[in-house]
């Protein structure tokens, strides 16, 4: 689409492991940028780190035509969030970016590369990363760096496939014979390329009154993309299926049909039975049907922790508790089933808090919002709101109440891991990590409950 530079773009997403690995990671992107690829890492930012990780990562990630990952145990821990507060965030955040643009844009080309400096390091690949062509890069000035190189130079059309979606042609990534792009449509994409998904779409969109026939339908397929790349499921839905109706050219359609099996895949997997909105829903019921237990053990572990936690600090100096230290209380409570003897009043408190806070949800009248919102390898948010005649009104309306509920999958099953656009982070006291704002694309949230509610007198 867009005209691209001479030197491709590749952005280098890595962890700071050690200074060797900082120093090893600096020394390969200089030796990519001596044979032509414009390379590009945070060590060469004016701000070293970043002012602000998720904006420029955001910001870097839509720029790149590759981003090279650099997979180390190191790596892996920070993409999955295990380890402690503080340390890795920029990987962590970067992961999520990652897997929101890999599950969520499909584009022809796979633009995340994954790499390691030893082969017997590839099985660290996590998934979705390990479903392309991955690169062994050494750990040395002298390794040999040749075929990556020659494939980060290769036009678009010659990178490997992503996630099993084929090429719409062997020419350019939407390039359709018979159909062709215009300056005005390349001036669209490179609005997209520099991050403004939403202005690209409107730019697009004025180009349909004055096109006609497979032409027009190809700019409502490339709205489509721009709609499934940034997370807006339904518009895209729209947009492949009004090609279908509008046009006869088999290419067109069949790259229609594809994507639109995907969303479909998506959206069964977001609110099919065994998905994140039912669980969501069946444990909004327990809440509202005060089954506490039900409630506390669809929590995830970290989640019961922290509760656990708030509690005993917001009945510290209760007499109930003097006798127990606790570090082990807050274990014992933080099980599924706690059979403690204080369990029973921990279970009541919280619920209470939950049932005051999701008091306006409704079965009959609340539903969950349209777009599924994936945000890590393993986490959803489930975006509960007021619906209208059957039908959701408008998620983009700022003063729509809105219930967003993070999920996590555990196992086979999906758990509440949060009440908001945080993750929770255990501790003395417990804390949150906040999702960053550029990842959250839905209107004004109800404030969280508040977890340090006290224990009646007597109660404890």
């Amino acid at each position: 689409m867009a005209l691209e530079a001479a030197q491709p773009r590749a952005l280098i997403s890595y962890s700071h492991d050690s200074d060797e690995h900082r120093r090893t990671i600096r020394n390969f992107a200089d030796r990519l940028r001596r044979a032509g690829v414009d390379a590009w890492i945070d060590q060469f930012d004016e701000h070293d780190p970043p002012e602000s990780w998720p904006d420029w990562m955001r910001s870097e990630i839509e720029r790149a035509d590759s981003v090279i990952v650099v997979v180390t145990e190191g790596y892996v821990e920070r993409f999955k969030r295990e380890t402690g507060p503080g340390i890795g965030s920029g990987v962590r955040w970067e992961g999520a970016l990652i897997t929101a643009d890999l599950y969520h844009s499909r584009r022809e080309r796979a633009k995340f590369i994954p790499v390691v400096l030893r082969n017997e390091d590839a099985a660290l690949i996590p998934p979705p990363l390990n479903l392309t062509s991955r690169f062994t890069i050494g750990e040395t000035a002298d390794a040999d760096i040749s075929r990556l190189t020659q494939v980060l130079l290769r036009s678009p059309s010659q990178l490997p496939s992503q996630l099993g979606v084929p090429n719409s042609s062997p020419d350019t990534a939407f390039h359709f014979d018979g159909i062709q792009s215009s300056p005005e449509i390349d001036a669209a994409f490179g609005i997209a390329a520099g991050g403004d998904s939403q202005e690209a779409i409107r730019h697009l969109e004025a180009l349909l009154q004055s096109s006609h026939g497979n032409e027009r339908a190809y700019i409502i397929f490339l709205q489509g993309v721009l709609h499934h790349k940034i997370g807006e499921a339904s518009q895209a839905t729209a947009c492949f299926s009004r090609v279908l109706d509008t046009s006869g050219h088999a290419a067109l359609r069949e790259s229609s049909v594809q994507r639109l099996a995907i969303l479909h895949a998506e959206f069964e997997a977001h609110f099919g039975e065994s998905g994140p909105v039912a669980a969501a829903t069946k444990w909004l019921t327990s809440v509202k049907q005060g089954k506490k237990r039900d409630v506390w053990k669809n929590l995830t572990r970290e989640l019961r922790l922290t509760l656990a936690q708030d509690w005993i600090i917001a009945n510290e100096g209760h007499p109930d508790l003097d006798e127990y230290d606790r570090d082990e209380l807050a274990e014992a409570l933080a099980v599924k089933n706690p059979q403690h003897r204080l369990g029973k009043h921990l279970l009541r408190s919280k619920l209470q808090v939950l049932q005051d806070h999701y008091r306006r949800w409704n079965i009959n009248s609340w539903g969950a919002a349209r777009n599924p919102r994936r945000v890590g390898l393993e986490y959803e948010f489930v975006v509960i709101t007021q619906a209208d005649d059957g039908m959701l009104v408008t998620e983009e309306d700022e003063l729509l109440p809105v219930y967003t509920i993070l999920m996590r999958k555990v196992g086979v099953d999906w758990m509440v891991a949060n009440f908001g656009a945080a993750y929770p982070i255990p501790g003395w006291p417990p804390s949150s990590e906040e999702i960053p704002a550029p990842m959250l694309r839905f209107g004004r949230l109800f404030t969280e409950p508040e977890n340090g509610d006290k224990v009646e007198n007597g109660d404890a």
